[in-house]
């Protein structure tokens, strides 16, 4: 089934920068259901690409889809033109905001909720440093963390170094690595797992080190 779903995303067309504004405009502004439909199959990637770090299991992994995408819905209807974010920021705090409240709800998986939770705590700032078009020297607490974040992760040894960095900086599917590093892919999500505990830890102490020492 998974292969099948595959499938029907890969017939997803990216968006231009164009077509999207054109899109919202015509949802916000003319409230066409058509623009708000292709909106919503557009950023369905991101649904997928966030639920499947989270898990490999089949049955779970179609239910985190089907909540993710509940959350791409709502942040589509209450993403506001006027503020000054992205909306595949905003739509990912929605999205996995949903997958971890049904995680929490429903007790399928403990291992899946904590995996959601160590990587809500760290999306936004590796997707973010992942973001060239950030100008991080114009944000001074951002750089701080960025800079903790990079120095963490320098820490880790090479085979969780390469899971954070091509899962989350340079996009890689774990599917995709598993074949790369010619390992499970169970064991991908125990590297990716054991990484974001040590970053969690490491952060921890820096952050520590860094107020002692003003």
């Amino acid at each position: 089934m998974i292969q099948q779903y595959l499938k029907e995303l890969s017939k997803v067309q990216l968006l231009s920068q164009l077509e999207e504004k054109l899109l919202w405009d015509n949802y916000k502004n003319k409230n066409s259901l058509e623009s708000r439909q292709r909106l919503i199959e557009s950023y369905q990637p991101l649904v997928f690409k966030i639920a499947s770090r989270i898990t490999s299991r089949e049955e779970l992994f179609f239910d985190l889809i089907q909540e993710g995408t509940v959350g791409l819905i709502e942040a589509v209807e209450k993403y506001n033109l006027h503020h000054d974010v992205k909306f595949s920021t905003f739509a990912q705090y929605r999205i996995r905001g949903r997958i971890i409240d049904y995680l929490r709800n429903h007790r399928t998986s403990q291992e899946a909720l904590e995996l959601a939770l160590q990587q809500d705590e760290f999306q936004d700032v590796l997707s973010l440093i992942a973001d060239s078009s950030v100008n991080v020297e114009e944000e001074v607490s951002f750089n701080l963390i960025a800079q903790q974040v990079r120095k963490a992760i320098s820490r880790l040894n090479s085979k969780e170094q390469k899971v954070i960095n091509d899962l989350y900086l340079l996009d890689k599917e774990p599917v995709a690595l598993a074949e790369e590093m010619n390992i499970s892919l169970s064991y991908i999500y125990k590297l990716q797992k054991k990484a974001l505990q040590r970053l969690r830890g490491m952060l921890s102490k820096l952050r520590s080190e860094m107020k002692s020492g003003s």
